[in-house]
């Protein structure tokens, strides 16, 4: 182009005179000709004004000094009556100028040195006068960064009350394009971060330690904000090391400030700091610091209407029932069932934790239950697979990982290694106990709607304890309830009333025959092939839709993240880990602002189940080191 452009001026060049003494003789011409019409009145015939322009045109192309300029090939040539009566010029006028400055051959110009960048699309969110805070790196595009953020976190309660107040400093708003780009980072499988979001995490360390050094601003509202949203993107990339250091600045920010009490919007910050921190210590595995735990405790309690959507999960059930869940399309029979087992098998254990009592025949039953569930392969033979039901074998995993976990009085992570090396309990096995007992008990698991002898839980005697200070007691909800009058439906009802007169594991005593030192062994009869526990669920996952974050059912997800967040913990696959670390991360993110009191109770009820399985898992491997002898003595004895 620049070429042309060259070769067009050069040649415009040489031809100015010429152009300019034809447009003067167009001009002249057009004059006369107007005023040759005007004398000679309407009046003149057509043909004889015809044909002296003929004459004047042929005359004009005799003459070799003012030959017009030759007409193209390709272009017709202009109708007879339609030329115009040029004549001999009377008048001079001064040369005109060219339109445009022609390029000077002599001069270097800007475009000969850099070439263009390339076009961008554009879309919407576009900020072309980079009127928003910037990074320092010249490849991070804030623009694709707000699309993620809003993409993956975005709410309408985000936008109304956290994004406003992050808008005002470039370090929270960068922050809050950190998490994005964290997020961004694992839904496209990376193994390392990428180059965004190390430059985003470089740029909000530098503003907050320069931050840190101004008295006034260094525990301000907005420096906190920035530091929770670098922990958050540190959490979803699994970066332990650096998790650490900015958990415990913030901590002493906090302090600094006088508590969490004292933190600005409300208590929204407060609320914020202290769910991550929960929900980062049960992603770890470790316990919390107990300024957060206190605050949660404090702040979980919510009156909901019933017809309100609220994030119901096992560990969170304020109606002492499921209601949204009942109400939601995804959530089919079988989920349900299944999460209900679920919920009472989490309240029986940590019932149990605190009576310091081990595995009840009712915690045994609710394990063979869970462990019993047909995968949705087996569930929904020779039909097509709907979202609905891809939720359902997520439930079903994580349940299983659970529940061994609980049963086996290990932590998640090492519940995970068990069942990754043996293999995810048989869909056809039945436990030991369960097939000594009459067939009445065992239940088909091609059956999908299947009933037990103990599934009416709210009408047996055995569970008339059983329910929580919040609940109430509902009819056969939400199961069907076939009545059985077999012996080993009584000789269960009459067992059961001796498990609250069991001595505790502290209180050994030689002839006490029921205490159970040991766990109960596995529920399987045959070992089955090892599998991928994380891929299966993550496939499952994929499969159910995750673009609204399970809508009604985001409570249930959330649980599932953090179980298996935790059990992935101290897994080899790095991927895995912060596939299932960033799940638990959105899911905390799109329902804390909406629903900050379930956000308290949920993961404060997740650390305490977290950290009952730890003390379970310290007491047993003490017992088998070295305590165990001396308990196995004085059992003996």
């Amino acid at each position: 182009m620049h070429e042309v452009r060259k070769g067009a001026m050069l040649s415009f060049l040489k031809k100015e005179k010429t152009l300019d003494d034809a447009a003067r003789a167009a001009s002249e011409g057009s004059d006369k000709t107007r005023s040759s019409f005007e004398g000679r009145g309407a009046t003149k015939s057509r043909s004889r004004a015809a044909s002296k322009r003929k004459s004047i045109a042929a005359n004009k192309q005799c003459s070799p000094a003012k030959s017009p300029k030759p007409i193209d090939n390709t272009q017709k040539p202009p109708r007879t009556d339609a030329q115009m009566v040029h004549a001999v010029s009377r008048q001079s006028t001064l040369p005109q100028g060219p339109i445009v400055v022609p390029v000077r051959t002599d001069q270097v110009y800007p475009f000969d040195i850099f070439p263009m960048p390339p076009l961008v699309s554009i879309g919407e969110n576009i900020d072309p006068f980079r009127t928003m805070f910037q990074s320092s790196h010249p490849n991070v595009s804030v623009t694709a960064l707000k699309h993620h953020c809003s993409r993956y976190f975005g709410t309408e309660s985000l936008g109304r009350r956290w994004i406003p107040a992050c808008l005002e400093h470039p370090h929270t708003f960068l922050s809050t394009l950190y998490m994005a780009s964290a997020h961004h980072d694992v839904v496209r499988r990376r193994e390392v971060e990428s180059m965004e979001t190390a430059a985003l995490r470089n740029d909000v360390i530098i503003l907050v330690s320069g931050n840190l050094t101004n008295g006034a601003e260094s525990v301000a509202d907005h420096n906190i904000i920035a530091v929770s949203q670098l922990i958050l993107g540190e959490v979803i990339g699994r970066n332990e090391g650096s998790l650490t250091y900015h958990q415990a600045g913030i901590e002493t920010m906090i302090k600094q400030r006088g508590g969490l009490e004292h933190l600005g919007m409300d208590g929204m910050i407060a609320s914020a700091v202290s769910w991550a921190h929960l929900a980062t210590s049960v992603l770890r595995e470790m316990r919390p610091t107990s300024m957060y735990a206190r605050y949660c405790a404090s702040r979980l309690t919510r009156k909901y209407p019933l017809n309100v959507a609220i994030p119901e999960s096992p560990l969170y059930f304020p109606h002492g029932r499921y209601v949204t869940l009942e109400r939601s399309t995804e959530c089919n029979p079988d989920a349900r069932k299944l999460l209900d087992e679920v919920r009472m098998m989490i309240d029986e254990f940590l019932r149990e934790s605190r009576q310091s009592r081990r595995n009840s025949d009712r915690l045994a039953n609710l394990y063979d239950r869970i462990a019993l569930c047909p995968p949705v392969q087996e569930l929904r033979r020779n039909q097509v697979l709907r979202s609905a039901d891809w939720k359902y074998e997520a439930i079903r995993i994580t349940a299983v990982v659970q529940a061994f976990a609980i049963l086996h009085r290990v932590t998640l992570s090492d519940a995970l290694k068990s069942l990754q090396s043996s293999g995810m309990p048989s869909t056809f096995h039945r436990s030991s106990s369960a097939a000594s007992q009459s067939s009445e008990s065992l239940f088909s698991t091609f059956d999908p709607h299947y009933s037990t002898p103990l599934t009416d839980y709210s009408t047996s005697p055995s569970y008339s304890t059983y329910s929580t200070a919040n609940s109430a007691p509902q009819s056969g909800f939400p199961f069907h309830h076939r009545p059985s009058t077999s012996s080993t439906y009584s000789h269960r009802l009459s067992t059961s009333s001796t498990f609250s007169q069991r001595p505790s594991i502290a209180s050994l005593h030689s002839t006490s025959s029921d205490v159970l030192l040991f766990p109960r062994p596995p529920a399987t009869a045959q070992p089955s092939l090892a599998t991928n526990i994380l891929a299966d669920l993550k496939d499952a996952l994929e499969k159910s839709n995750l673009s609204e974050c399970w809508s009604d059912m985001a409570g249930v997800l959330l649980w599932i993240g953090l179980v298996m967040g935790a059990s992935s913990n101290k897994h080899d696959d790095k991927v895995m880990r912060r596939y299932f670390s960033a799940t638990t991360m959105r899911a905390c993110i799109m329902l804390c602002f909406e629903h900050p009191e379930a956000m308290h109770a949920t993961t404060l009820r997740m650390s305490e189940i977290v950290e009952a399985l730890s003390q379970s898992s310290d007491a047993q491997v003490a017992v088998a080191s070295g305590d165990g002898e001396g308990a196995r003595k004085r059992t003996r004895a």
